[in-house]
Formats: C-alpha cells, structure tokens, sequence
C-alpha cells in the first residue's frame, strides 16, 4: 500500500477532537481535520486518503465516499460491521476501499458491565431495589458466584476479557465459537454445533459475539428451557441474537431467573416496547461500551493502524470471515 508523498490527510469526526494534539504530535507528516456534522461538505476535504469515523451524519459520510477519490481506508470507532450498509460504501469496498474496526477500544468496559452484570443479580440487587421503593425492610439470600458456571458465547477480544474477570471470582468459564477452537482465558471451549448441551450447565449466559447471517434469533425458546431457572442471560452483542417472543415468554413464566440487555434488535427502544415491563430484567441503553477511558484506546487502536499504513503493511481490523459479515 504506497503512501501519498508528505502523509496522509485524515479526516476525523469532531467528537474525537480531542484526540488532535497527540495525533498531531505523533504525526506531524500527516494531515488531521476534524469534520463537522452541521456543515456542508468543503472541497479541502476532499484530498483526504483516511476517514476515523465515530458519530459522523449518514449523509456528510456518503457524500465524502463519493467524492474523496484519494480515499483509502476507513476505521470505525466500533466492535462490529453488521450495520456497515449502502451502495456507496459497496461500490467504494468493491473498488479496493479498506474498511477497519477498532478491535480493542471498547473490550475492558463491555466486559466490566457482563461482570457488574451478574453480581448484581446474584446479589440480589433488582429486588433490593424493589424493596426500598416499597420501603420494605427485606433480606434475600444471595447466590454465590464463586463456584459458579459461565457460557460465553463469543470467545473475542470481548470474551477474553469476560473470561479471565470471571474465573478471578472462581467462576467456570466455558467458550461457545465457531469451530471449538481453544481460546485464552476459557477453562474450555466448544463448537457452535453442541451448545444446547453446555446451557444446563450455565449459572449465567452471556452473548458476546458479531451477528452473523448463520445466528440471527439463534437464542429461541429451545435454549430458554435448557437453562436453569435460577440461570440469567446477559446480551451485550446484539439484540437480533435473540429471539424477542422467546425471551418474553421465559421472563414471564420465569423460565430463568433475569435478563440483562444492552442491546435490541430496535435501536432506541420505543417506550411502549413490551421488553421494558419485563420482570426481573434490567435494561440498559446499548451503553455497556462506554467507559472512560474509551477516547484513549481508540487513539490506541487508530494509531497502530495508522503506524501499518504509513509502513504500507496490512492493516489489522479488517473482516475475518467476508461471507459472513464479521
């Protein structure tokens, strides 16, 4: 991959401006402007070869694909590409485009919340909470979460990091993947192809992986009733994972013991949505990502991204398996 004589021109969205002076010093041979969403489209951005894309419009994104002809790679300041859609970005990925993830950013907090997560089921606290809104003096016995078993679908930078938290609490921690290869941090892993087999083992569950176009409402009723009814689900991946009539069905005639969900199928939740009254759920706005040290591990991911384009190397990120969209 040769690079343009002088550096590239990145183009970056505003709210990783911040992130300008370290960039800038890092890189004094590049070129770093931040694009803002409520401003037309400048023919000075149009020599850029980089986009590090966060919360940039729709539109504003679009018209650069179609008019940034030196453009050459993309990096999203997300986990995932199932919602990388569009004919310009086809059309620009078929003309040799490179499209990249950060890998790495969002790894620590999503795997502190699955933690956060299931003590605070464990220990009760949903019903505590009901309690002092009653003004109920009530004591509940909790469960132990040492001794326990987790099943971590998804053994990633995610799962990974799921994985050693968990068994630092004593916990079992078993992997589901693709293929049942071994991964750090799991006492063992297992195929996709015999996980109904793992869930009567389960203590809590927790959904980590991409959406693929083989497990969209993998998670239906047949998984419920293999759970143990003290078990709960955790979906920090993404919410068409599960089959929504199922999960309704198992929280009302409790099947399991409680839900934690981040994300849905439906992104923001319309307030009429019926997974809101769930009983013993909790329900948070796709936040389980965000932490505070977020902005420097972007910069982080970027940057050893950006140390490969400008060594004209392979850039890391990219899709592991095309055919299925991750």
């Amino acid at each position: 991959m040769t690079v343009a004589a002088g550096g590239p021109h990145v183009l970056l969205t505003p709210n990783l401006a911040d992130l300008l002076p370290q960039l800038r010093e890092r890189y004094p041979q590049c070129r770093f402007t931040p694009v803002p969403d409520d401003e037309p489209v400048r023919e000075e951005w149009l020599d850029a070869e980089v986009i590090l894309r966060s919360a940039m419009n729709e539109d504003t994104f679009d018209e650069l694909l179609g008019k940034c002809d030196r453009l050459r790679w993309v990096q999203i300041t997300a986990a995932g590409f199932d919602w990388v859609t569009g004919d310009i970005m086809q059309r620009r990925l078929a003309e040799g485009l490179v499209y990249t993830r950060s890998p790495n950013s969002y790894n620590v907090p999503i795997a502190e919340y699955v933690i956060g997560a299931v003590l605070l089921h464990a220990r009760g606290f949903p019903a505590y909470r009901e309690a002092q809104e009653r003004r109920e003096w009530v004591r509940i016995v909790a469960r132990d979460v040492i001794g326990s078993t987790m099943v971590v679908f998804g053994t990633g930078g995610i799962g990974r990091e799921v994985a050693w938290r968990a068994r630092a609490l004593g916990v079992t921690v078993i992997g589901v993947n693709r293929t049942g290869s071994p991964a750090e941090g799991f006492e063992r892993v297992e195929g996709f192809a015999d996980h109904l087999a793992l869930l009567p083992e389960a203590d809590s569950v927790v959904l980590a992986m991409p959406l693929t176009t083989e497990n969209r409402y993998f998670f239906d009723a047949g998984h419920f009733a293999a759970m143990k009814e003290t078990a709960v689900l955790v979906n920090v991946g993404r919410g068409a994972l599960v089959a929504e009539d199922a999960l309704v069905d198992a929280m009302h005639q409790g099947r399991i013991a409680g839900a934690v969900l981040d994300v849905f199928e439906e992104e923001p939740l319309p307030g009429d949505h019926r997974l809101w009254s769930l009983p013993n759920t909790t329900i948070t706005p796709h936040t389980s990502f965000r932490g505070s040290g977020n902005l420097q591990r972007l910069y982080a991911d970027f940057c050893a991204n950006l140390d490969r384009y400008l060594a004209g190397e392979e850039l890391a990120g990219t899709k592991r398996q095309p055919d299925l969209g991750y």
